[in-house]
Protein backbone atom coordinates (compact mmCIF):
# COMPACT_ATOMS: atom_id res chain seq x y z
CA UNK A 1 0.00 0.00 0.00
CA UNK A 2 2.85 2.41 0.86
CA UNK A 3 6.32 2.21 -0.69
CA UNK A 4 9.23 4.55 -0.02
CA UNK A 5 12.37 3.66 -1.92
CA UNK A 6 15.71 5.43 -1.53
CA UNK A 7 14.12 8.72 -0.43
CA UNK A 8 16.48 11.67 -0.15
CA UNK A 9 15.37 15.09 1.07
CA UNK A 10 17.40 18.15 2.01
CA UNK A 11 16.43 21.65 3.04
CA UNK A 12 19.33 23.81 1.92
CA UNK A 13 22.50 22.33 3.45
CA UNK A 14 20.55 20.22 5.97
CA UNK A 15 20.19 16.64 4.75
CA UNK A 16 17.15 15.18 6.51
CA UNK A 17 16.42 11.94 4.66
CA UNK A 18 19.39 10.02 3.27
CA UNK A 19 17.96 7.00 1.50
CA UNK A 20 14.85 5.98 3.44
CA UNK A 21 13.42 2.58 2.49
CA UNK A 22 10.01 1.57 3.85
CA UNK A 23 7.14 -0.57 2.68
CA UNK A 24 3.80 -1.05 4.38
CA UNK A 25 1.66 -3.97 3.27
CA UNK A 26 -2.07 -3.56 2.72
CA UNK A 27 -3.86 -3.90 6.06
CA UNK A 28 -0.61 -3.62 8.04
CA UNK A 29 0.21 -1.16 10.82
CA UNK A 30 3.71 0.31 10.65
CA UNK A 31 5.03 2.61 13.35
CA UNK A 32 7.96 4.91 12.56
CA UNK A 33 9.93 5.83 15.67
CA UNK A 34 12.86 8.17 16.12
CA UNK A 35 14.12 11.16 18.04
CA UNK A 36 12.90 14.71 17.61
CA UNK A 37 14.18 16.31 14.43
CA UNK A 38 15.16 13.04 12.74
CA UNK A 39 12.67 13.38 9.86
CA UNK A 40 9.58 11.45 10.93
CA UNK A 41 7.20 14.26 10.00
CA UNK A 42 9.11 14.89 6.78
CA UNK A 43 8.59 11.23 5.88
CA UNK A 44 4.87 11.51 6.63
CA UNK A 45 4.57 14.61 4.45
CA UNK A 46 6.08 12.70 1.52
CA UNK A 47 3.33 10.08 1.81
CA UNK A 48 0.69 12.82 1.80
CA UNK A 49 2.29 14.57 -1.16
CA UNK A 50 2.96 17.74 0.82
CA UNK A 51 6.67 17.29 0.09
CA UNK A 52 8.37 15.74 -2.92
CA UNK A 53 11.68 13.88 -2.61
CA UNK A 54 14.88 15.17 -4.12
CA UNK A 55 15.44 11.58 -5.22
CA UNK A 56 13.59 8.31 -4.79
CA UNK A 57 10.16 6.72 -5.18
CA UNK A 58 7.02 7.46 -3.15
CA UNK A 59 4.06 5.25 -3.99
CA UNK A 60 0.65 4.93 -2.37
CA UNK A 61 -1.74 2.28 -3.71
CA UNK A 62 0.52 1.86 -6.71
CA UNK A 63 0.46 5.55 -7.64
CA UNK A 64 3.71 7.50 -7.81
CA UNK A 65 2.76 10.46 -5.60
CA UNK A 66 5.19 13.11 -6.98
CA UNK A 67 3.93 12.49 -10.53
CA UNK A 68 0.25 13.08 -9.73
CA UNK A 69 -1.58 16.16 -10.95
CA UNK A 70 -3.30 18.39 -8.40
CA UNK A 71 -6.67 16.74 -9.05
CA UNK A 72 -5.19 13.23 -8.95
CA UNK A 73 -3.43 14.01 -5.67
CA UNK A 74 -6.67 15.36 -4.22
CA UNK A 75 -8.50 12.17 -5.20
CA UNK A 76 -5.77 10.08 -3.56
CA UNK A 77 -5.94 12.16 -0.38
CA UNK A 78 -9.67 11.53 -0.18
CA UNK A 79 -8.76 7.89 0.43
CA UNK A 80 -6.36 8.81 3.23
CA UNK A 81 -7.46 9.71 6.76
CA UNK A 82 -5.28 11.79 9.05
CA UNK A 83 -5.23 12.10 12.84
CA UNK A 84 -3.30 15.25 13.68
CA UNK A 85 -1.12 15.58 16.76
CA UNK A 86 -3.40 18.21 18.30
CA UNK A 87 -6.64 16.79 16.84
CA UNK A 88 -6.96 20.02 14.77
CA UNK A 89 -10.71 20.43 15.23
CA UNK A 90 -12.45 23.56 13.95
CA UNK A 91 -13.51 25.53 17.03
CA UNK A 92 -16.53 27.08 15.28
CA UNK A 93 -17.99 23.74 14.14
CA UNK A 94 -19.91 21.22 16.21
CA UNK A 95 -18.56 17.71 16.72
CA UNK A 96 -20.66 16.19 13.94
CA UNK A 97 -19.74 19.04 11.58
CA UNK A 98 -16.06 18.44 12.29
CA UNK A 99 -16.41 14.73 11.59
CA UNK A 100 -18.36 15.38 8.39
CA UNK A 101 -16.12 18.20 7.14
CA UNK A 102 -14.60 16.17 4.31
CA UNK A 103 -17.96 14.77 3.23
CA UNK A 104 -19.45 18.26 3.08
CA UNK A 105 -16.62 19.60 0.92
CA UNK A 106 -16.03 16.61 -1.34
CA UNK A 107 -19.49 15.12 -1.86
CA UNK A 108 -23.00 16.34 -2.66
CA UNK A 109 -24.46 14.48 0.29
CA UNK A 110 -27.16 16.37 2.23
CA UNK A 111 -26.51 17.39 5.83
CA UNK A 112 -28.88 14.71 7.08
CA UNK A 113 -26.77 12.02 5.42
CA UNK A 114 -23.52 13.54 6.64
CA UNK A 115 -24.82 13.68 10.20
CA UNK A 116 -25.87 10.03 10.01
CA UNK A 117 -22.39 8.97 8.89
CA UNK A 118 -20.79 11.21 11.52
CA UNK A 119 -22.91 9.61 14.23
CA UNK A 120 -21.85 6.14 13.12
CA UNK A 121 -18.15 7.06 13.11
CA UNK A 122 -18.51 8.70 16.53
CA UNK A 123 -20.09 5.47 17.79
CA UNK A 124 -17.03 3.54 16.61
CA UNK A 125 -14.74 5.74 18.71
CA UNK A 126 -16.99 5.80 21.77
CA UNK A 127 -18.31 9.33 21.27
CA UNK A 128 -21.92 8.74 20.25
CA UNK A 129 -24.22 11.33 21.81
CA UNK A 130 -21.69 14.14 21.49
CA UNK A 131 -22.76 15.20 17.98
CA UNK A 132 -23.95 18.69 18.98
CA UNK A 133 -21.19 19.48 21.46
CA UNK A 134 -18.52 22.05 20.56
CA UNK A 135 -14.77 21.32 20.73
CA UNK A 136 -14.50 23.67 23.73
CA UNK A 137 -16.76 21.27 25.65
CA UNK A 138 -14.34 18.34 25.16
CA UNK A 139 -11.26 17.09 26.99
CA UNK A 140 -8.02 16.45 25.13
CA UNK A 141 -8.73 12.73 24.85
CA UNK A 142 -12.26 13.35 23.60
CA UNK A 143 -10.93 15.73 20.94
CA UNK A 144 -8.52 13.02 19.78
CA UNK A 145 -11.40 10.58 19.44
CA UNK A 146 -13.42 13.08 17.42
CA UNK A 147 -10.35 13.63 15.25
CA UNK A 148 -10.15 9.89 14.77
CA UNK A 149 -13.83 9.76 13.79
CA UNK A 150 -13.15 12.46 11.20
CA UNK A 151 -10.16 10.50 9.89
CA UNK A 152 -12.39 7.50 9.09
CA UNK A 153 -15.46 9.45 7.91
CA UNK A 154 -14.73 8.91 4.20
CA UNK A 155 -13.83 5.22 4.61
CA UNK A 156 -10.12 5.61 3.87
CA UNK A 157 -7.80 2.86 2.73
CA UNK A 158 -4.91 4.44 4.68
CA UNK A 159 -4.90 6.23 8.05
CA UNK A 160 -1.93 8.39 9.00
CA UNK A 161 -1.33 9.10 12.69
CA UNK A 162 0.89 11.96 13.85
CA UNK A 163 1.93 11.33 17.48
CA UNK A 164 -1.55 10.02 18.42
CA UNK A 165 -0.91 9.83 22.19
CA UNK A 166 1.04 13.08 22.66
CA UNK A 167 -0.46 15.28 25.36
CA UNK A 168 -2.64 12.53 26.82
CA UNK A 169 -2.41 10.89 30.22
CA UNK A 170 -1.40 7.20 30.21
CA UNK A 171 -4.98 5.93 30.61
CA UNK A 172 -6.37 8.03 27.75
CA UNK A 173 -3.32 7.14 25.68
CA UNK A 174 -4.19 3.48 26.18
CA UNK A 175 -7.77 4.22 25.07
CA UNK A 176 -6.49 5.78 21.83
CA UNK A 177 -4.11 2.87 21.23
CA UNK A 178 -6.93 0.36 21.60
CA UNK A 179 -9.09 2.39 19.21
CA UNK A 180 -6.31 2.39 16.60
CA UNK A 181 -6.06 -1.40 16.84
CA UNK A 182 -9.85 -1.79 16.75
CA UNK A 183 -10.25 0.39 13.66
CA UNK A 184 -7.49 -1.48 11.86
CA UNK A 185 -9.26 -4.76 12.56
CA UNK A 186 -12.81 -3.58 11.79
CA UNK A 187 -12.10 -1.34 8.80
CA UNK A 188 -9.16 -3.33 7.36
CA UNK A 189 -7.20 -0.11 6.82
CA UNK A 190 -3.46 0.31 6.40
CA UNK A 191 -1.98 2.38 9.23
CA UNK A 192 1.16 4.53 9.28
CA UNK A 193 2.06 6.13 12.61
CA UNK A 194 4.90 8.37 13.72
CA UNK A 195 5.62 8.47 17.44
CA UNK A 196 8.30 8.45 20.10
CA UNK A 197 5.96 6.68 22.57
CA UNK A 198 7.30 3.13 22.78
CA UNK A 199 4.34 1.89 24.84
CA UNK A 200 2.04 3.00 22.02
CA UNK A 201 4.34 1.57 19.35
CA UNK A 202 4.44 -1.88 20.92
CA UNK A 203 0.65 -1.92 21.26
CA UNK A 204 -0.44 -0.79 17.79
CA UNK A 205 2.33 -1.96 15.45
CA UNK A 206 2.72 -4.97 13.22
CA UNK A 207 6.09 -3.53 12.23
CA UNK A 208 8.28 -0.92 13.90
CA UNK A 209 11.02 0.99 12.06
CA UNK A 210 13.61 3.32 13.61
CA UNK A 211 14.64 6.39 11.63
CA UNK A 212 18.13 7.53 12.57
CA UNK A 213 20.60 9.79 10.77
CA UNK A 214 18.27 9.97 7.76
CA UNK A 215 17.91 6.21 7.27
CA UNK A 216 15.92 3.26 8.58
CA UNK A 217 18.50 1.44 10.65
CA UNK A 218 16.25 -1.38 11.82
CA UNK A 219 12.75 -2.69 11.14
CA UNK A 220 10.93 -5.64 12.65
CA UNK A 221 8.02 -6.86 14.71
CA UNK A 222 7.49 -5.35 18.16
CA UNK A 223 9.08 -8.44 19.68
CA UNK A 224 12.11 -8.21 17.39
CA UNK A 225 12.60 -4.52 18.18
CA UNK A 226 12.15 -5.14 21.92
CA UNK A 227 14.85 -7.83 21.83
CA UNK A 228 17.23 -6.03 19.45
CA UNK A 229 20.96 -6.03 20.11
CA UNK A 230 21.55 -2.91 18.01
CA UNK A 231 22.99 -0.44 20.58
CA UNK A 232 21.39 2.62 18.95
CA UNK A 233 17.95 1.02 18.85
CA UNK A 234 18.32 -0.32 22.40
CA UNK A 235 19.23 3.11 23.75
CA UNK A 236 16.19 4.69 22.08
CA UNK A 237 13.62 2.12 23.13
CA UNK A 238 14.87 2.09 26.74
CA UNK A 239 15.21 5.87 26.94
CA UNK A 240 18.74 5.67 28.31
CA UNK A 241 20.89 8.79 28.44
CA UNK A 242 24.06 6.77 27.86
CA UNK A 243 24.89 5.21 24.52
CA UNK A 244 25.72 5.95 20.89
CA UNK A 245 22.36 7.61 19.99
CA UNK A 246 23.04 11.16 18.78
CA UNK A 247 20.49 13.93 19.23
CA UNK A 248 20.07 15.81 15.94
Amino acid sequence: MILLKKIYKAFGPKKVLRGVDLHVKTGESLVLIGGSGTGKSVTLKHIMGLLHPDRGVVQVAGRNVPDLSASELMNLRKRMGMLFQGAALFDSLSVWENVGFGLRHHTKMPDSGIREIASEKLRLVGMKGYEDKMPSDLSGGMKKRVGLARAIAMDPMVILYDEPTTGLDPIMGDVINKLIVLLKQELKVTSFTITHDMSSAYQIADQIALLYDGKIIEQGTPEQIHNTQNPIVRQFITGSEEGPFRVF
